[in-house]
């Protein structure tokens, strides 16, 4: 979800020069070959070899090769220092590879400035003292730049690169300063920038879930439920952590307080629904996150919100996105109902019911989005607060209650309201 700007260290001058180029297609006959096992030193046991290992044994059967990489014509485009070497790389890349490595869309060359096994060298120089520094993501032997690149996670990190590149010696002209932002486990429990629906979210004592994104008026902020605020109903500017403390990304701002009397059960108090306004404290995307299935945390997608519906119907299947059981989907059995929060004296009015085979629902999921699936993105539809089962269920308050509440729009595609 993060931007990406690259950042190149262009200091010098290449070693090595090029030779007559030509650019053009390949032609020449096919080779036959595979590649071959490998022994694992700790091990002793066999494996394949990586990739990077069968491009240096295609350099060894083609002097000045320089890496190859696939573009967006599905052409295979090889790098070579000398144009000349291109039918003995295209018989190595036949040989190690197999012939299924050259596409039907043809072989084209690209001049190179650095051989594979220069920039690997590169590569495993450099590498313990970089990934060793605070802020930096990875190395790379990048195929398609013919550099070696160096991912940081911001352009603070950039610095203290540069000065272990200048320790080491090394050719700068070989290499890419890429910021591009730490790569996290990609779960619905992790960390990320900008915040979006469906992420777990941190309050004083609990664990839940943001529901999604959200204008109050010209504030930007984010909607959950009020029973994951310090005190459900009423402002007590909780604070709120993604996805643990303590980093701050919202402050409870507006929690309406439950009513009692009139068509509000005896010994009970009501509201339209379970929610809370938090105003932004932190990045917030116009996206909510979407996993492969229930119990299944991983981050399948992330979907931009394009539209509402502020009061779905009975028999419509909705979708929910939770930090504790993922993407789950339910009927909606009872539309519009008025419905007891069960263990508590919360009672809401025109409240939904959706129901499932199988567990939809749990712990944790509190505030999480409900939604239509479209082809573009997805319709929010309203937010969970409970679940049971018999038949399994979850409950949710509409967006039109939550609207009507908090005085919110959902923040959707294009930064906007809608």
């Amino acid at each position: 979800m993060r931007k990406q700007a690259i950042l190149r260290v262009v200091v010098g001058s290449a070693s090595l020069c090029l030779g007559g180029w030509s650019g053009a297609a390949w032609a020449g006959g096919p080779a036959q070959g595979s590649v071959g096992m490998l022994v694992e030193p700790a091990t002793g046991a066999p494996r394949s070899r990586t990739l990077d290992e069968a491009l240096l044994e295609v350099e060894r059967e083609a002097p000045g090769f320089g890496g190859m990489y696939h573009d967006e014509k599905g052409r295979l485009v090889v790098r070579l220092v000398n144009a000349t070497a291109a039918p003995a790389a295209r018989r190595a890349i036949a040989a190690v590879f197999g012939e299924d490595k050259l596409p039907s869309a043809g072989v084209v060359t690209e001049p190179a400035t650095w051989t594979f096994s220069q920039l690997k060298s590169l590569q495993e120089r450099l590498t313990p003292e970089v990934l060793a520094l605070p802020g930096t993501v990875f190395t790379d032997v990048d195929e398609k730049s013919n550099r070696v690149a160096i991912g940081v996670e911001r352009s603070e990190a950039r610095a203290t690169v540069e000065r272990a590149i200048a320790r080491l010696a090394l050719a700068r002209d070989a290499v890419d300063i890429i910021e591009m932002g730490p790569i996290r486990p990609a779960t619905v429990q992790s960390g990320w920038t900008p915040v979006g629906g469906g992420l777990q979210i941190e309050t004083p004592g609990k664990y839940c879930t943001l529901g999604f994104p959200a204008l109050q008026g010209g504030t930007l902020g984010f909607v959950t439920n009020s029973h994951c605020t310090t005190v459900q109903g009423g402002v007590e500017s909780t604070p709120a952590y993604q996805a643990v403390a303590p980093w701050q990304v919202g402050t409870e701002t507006t929690d309406p307080g439950y009513a009692t009397g009139g068509s509000c059960p005896a010994g009970r108090v009501c509201r339209s629904s379970d929610s809370a306004f938090f105003r932004a404290d932190a990045a917030i995307g116009t996206y909510v996150v979407q996993t492969p299935g229930a119990f299944n945390l991983n981050i399948s997608a992330w979907w931009d919100v394009t539209g509402k519906v502020l009061y779905p119907s009975q028999g419509q299947v909705v979708f929910k996105t939770g930090r504790t059981t993922g993407t789950t989907n339910g009927t909606i059995e009872w539309a519009c109902a008025t419905v007891n929060s069960g263990g508590t004296p919360q009672t809401y009015y025109c409240n939904y019911i959706a129901t499932s085979p199988t567990q939809n629902g749990a712990g944790g999921d509190s505030g999480s989005p409900v939604y239509f699936l479209t082809g573009n993105g997805v319709t929010l539809t309203g937010l969970m607060w409970g679940a049971g089962s018999s038949p399994w269920n979850f409950g949710f308050s509409p967006l039109g209650g939550v609207q009507a509440e908090l005085g919110v729009v959902p923040y959707c595609q294009g930064g906007v309201g809608c």
